[in-house]
């Protein structure tokens, strides 16, 4: 009986655990609605846009195309002369070198064992070739003899 006991004691503090935080989720629900509800209305009563006389709209612009012409002499003056990207490209440079540089070192095994056994063959090639050169001549002297 303990044990049965036990076993529903455990499963009742999950579910009382389980239950809580049911009621949690459902309180933020709730939350999430009122705001958007909250939100909705701001929207559908929006004010009017501000209709600017022909002087205010002169002063904004101006000021906005003095700040844009600021804003583009910033990105020249970045532009010409930047540190970071000049220690990038000499990062980005030296990553380059090192990896072709680890490049041929792999590659270059293969080639020397392509050009050893080319080599082994060609001298291979060789001395079959002196044979058959001795053995013509060995063959023309004892023709003349």
């Amino acid at each position: 009986m303990d044990l049965v006991k036990e076993i529903n004691d455990k499963y009742l503090a999950l579910e009382a655990e389980i239950d809580q935080k049911l009621e949690k989720v459902q309180a933020e629900e709730l939350k999430l609605e009122r705001q958007n509800e909250k939100l909705a209305e701001r929207s559908i009563y929006t004010p009017a846009p501000k209709v600017l006389s022909y002087e205010e709209a002169l002063l904004r612009n101006t000021n906005t195309l003095k700040a844009l012409e600021i804003a583009k002499a910033r990105l020249r003056s970045r532009s010409t002369y930047s540190p970071v990207e000049k220690l990038l490209q000499k990062a980005l440079q030296n990553y380059r070198k090192e990896l072709e540089s680890l490049q041929e070192t792999k590659d270059k095994p293969e080639d020397q064992d392509n050009q050893e056994e080319e080599e082994e063959d060609n001298l291979y090639e060789l001395v079959m070739q002196n044979v058959i050169e001795a053995k013509k001549q060995h063959s023309q002297k004892t023709v003349d003899l």
